[in-house]
């Protein structure tokens, strides 16, 4: 059996090792374009910029339970089948760098509609989730379903990117320093099971865009498919995000999918819903300003 190296000997190796990395100032290299890891230094003092990436975050609600009363085999079985489209749909709308961890699996965004691409892929693993998975869930144990379904994050920032670990060995991987990893996994702690909770900067692009804002064609009338929703342990400028609780439709979900995400906003269909909202605001603007005249007349001559 090969020896083991000495605590100390390891201590002193990392004290001079913090006391360097620390004393320099490693260089910031602005990048243009898709991520690409290979391109990503390790054992360099250089780390690369990537301005406003969108991250998705993708966590199996209930994991911990998913064993309960089930071989080793079945819960393989379900991790697998749970996982891997959360991962194949990431890839489908081009995400740049995905990972796996443990039950979840995050994509990075970066480029042409590179925010709308990453809340259709969002919604679209949660669809998977409701529609798919757990459906099958059920018919496999009917007597004993797992509870379970994506709880999903999305968040944007700038993110600084570089690979850490042991050069010329496996054990090295990419480390992503900025808000968008860190707040879409809070983001997806904070939702419950088929549920979507993004931040104020994505919550604005959806609100900007009518295919994603709005109930679909099928709906007698338009609603709002968003609600507003506080997350927790986040900066100011990220904590006043939405949630969504529903998924594509089975009908328009494709045709909305692909306008959204080569960067179509405005439906035709809402042309008479959306005039009928101008004249609402319109009018309450007047019975304010009706209301405030007869104060001030009453004000004056009462």
């Amino acid at each position: 059996m090969a020896s083991r190296p000495k605590v100390s000997e390891m201590m002193l190796a990392f004290d001079e090792h913090v006391a360097e990395q620390l004393k320099a100032t490693p260089e910031v290299l602005t990048t243009e374009g898709e991520i690409d890891v290979a391109d990503l230094f390790i054992n360099v003092p250089k780390w690369r910029k990537y301005a406003k990436v969108s991250c998705v975050f993708a966590d199996l609600a209930g994991s911990t339970n998913l064993r309960k009363g089930r071989w080793e085999a079945s819960t393989a079985s379900i991790y697998e089948s749970a996982v891997r489209p959360a991962v194949v749909i990431l890839d489908e709308f081009g995400a740049d760098f995905i990972d796996i961890q443990g039950d979840a699996a995050f994509g990075l965004f970066v480029g042409d509609y590179s925010r709308s691409r990453a809340i259709c892929a969002g919604i679209t693993i949660k669809t998977f989730g409701e529609q798919v998975l757990v459906p099958a869930l059920h018919k496999k144990w009917p007597n004993d379903p797992p509870e379970t379904g994506f709880k999903i994050g999305c968040a944007i920032s700038d993110l600084l990117g570089k690979k850490i670990g042991i050069s010329g060995t496996a054990h090295n991987a990419p480390v992503w320093a900025g808000r968008a990893v860190n707040y879409a996994a809070k983001c997806s702690q904070q939702a419950q099971a088929h549920e979507m909770i993004v931040t104020k900067p994505i919550a604005e692009a959806i609100q900007d865009n009518e295919y994603l804002f709005y109930s679909c064609e099928c709906a007698d009338s338009p609603v709002e498919l968003w609600k507003d929703r506080t997350i927790e342990k986040v900066a100011e400028t990220d904590k006043a995000g939405m949630i969504l609780s529903s998924s594509w439709c089975k009908r328009c979900g494709d045709s909305y999918s692909e306008k959204i995400c080569s960067g179509s906003w405005k439906r035709p269909d809402l042309d008479e819903f959306r005039m009928s909202e101008v004249k609402d605001k319109y009018q309450k603007v007047l019975n304010f300003r009706d209301s405030n005249a007869k104060q001030i007349r009453r004000g004056i001559y009462g």
